[in-house]
């Protein structure tokens, strides 16, 4: 199976629009992936932790991953996490199937391969049986948080980088010191890694990280899309962007990801309800006086770049 390259950018890791309690909202999710590609992104992360998929089971997870794939259509590269599944023979099966599907990569969980205790040997012992039932299969990393936090350590980070099977890599370390080892080891074999904060990404992008792939994209992708294209030729723009990121940043602890849904709703007339079924997360009446603050400064700070109404940007969606 031949791999291709992961294209350097912002990658939305991808929100879920639910019709009910394990009930998708096809017809929202294909709005919502229509929203994603009218501000520019460069690629998807679906099934992956902002959507929700640790609240999923593995029939869902697979509905949503195809559905995604089938929806796109070629217009932008989708990955797809494999995420919350215990048992390595169905992680396999997995992995197969959504890159089956037509998904770049199968996003593995750093945290799901190993129990929390144990040693980066135990890993990579582990690892190398998954790659012996993958046959080339393309793959990501996921640093994901939950259900524990374990990063690429440099002797993680030097072996993957002799895999070259692993195309993507989500850092969330946070530390630009971190992420600048990670991008040097994995330069060598086409790991790239993108950050998912979006406090330090213009500066993570000078040290030669490929792009994000945070929270923030189920907000204003379009302004990240905008540092990344201008990040090399306009520092002073560059600078706005990130202070807006670090000013607003806020907006993704409360109550997310409903809060996002109940935002795009707000902010870009799209049809899909804020129900979600991660940390609880609900939006009430008081959360709706911040997001229509929220939607107002990010509009404002749009019009100003683009020279167009939030309307006229959002009128192919």
């Amino acid at each position: 199976m031949k791999a291709e390259e992961i294209p350097n950018g912002v990658w939305p890791v991808m929100l879920t629009p639910f019709a009910g309690e394990g009930r998708i909202d096809l017809q929202g999710l294909e709005k919502l992936i229509d929203w994603y590609i009218s501000q520019g992104v460069h690629g998807l992360f679906s099934a992956c932790l902002s959507s929700e998929s640790l609240e999923m089971d593995d029939a869902g997870k697979l509905l949503l991953v195809k559905h995604v794939v089938e929806y796109v259509d070629g217009r932008v590269p989708v990955i797809a996490g494999v995420m919350g599944v215990v048992d390595r023979e169905r992680r396999i099966d997995m992995a197969q199937e959504v890159v089956g599907f037509g998904a770049k990569a199968a996003v593995l969980t750093l945290c799901d391969i190993v129990p929390q205790a144990a040693s980066d040997e135990a890993w990579i012992a582990e690892m190398e049986k998954h790659l012996q039932g993958l046959y080339g299969v393309p793959l990501g990393l996921y640093e994901c948080p939950l259900p524990h936090h374990r990063m690429l350590t440099p002797k993680l980070t030097d072996y993957v980088a002799r895999r070259p099977g692993f195309l993507f890599l989500k850092e969330t370390s946070g530390e630009l010191d971190e992420m600048e080892r990670k991008s040097r080891t994995g330069a060598s074999s086409g790991l790239k890694v993108f950050s998912a904060d979006a406090l330090s990404i213009k500066e993570a992008l000078h040290r030669g990280i490929n792009g994000f792939s945070g929270l923030q994209t189920n907000l204003w992708p379009a302004l990240h899309v905008k540092l990344f294209e201008c990040w090399q030729t306009d520092p002073g723009l560059a600078d706005r962007l990130q202070r807006f990121f670090v000013e607003y940043d806020w907006a993704v602890s409360r109550s997310y990801p409903a809060s996002a849904k109940r935002y795009l709703k707000t902010a870009y007339g799209l049809d899909i309800k804020s129900l979600s079924f991660l940390n609880g997360a609900s939006v009430g009446q008081s959360d709706q006086e911040w997001i229509d603050d929220l939607t107002e400064s990010v509009g404002k700070l749009e019009r100003e770049l683009n020279g167009q109404s939030r309307i006229s940007m959002a009128a192919n969606v």
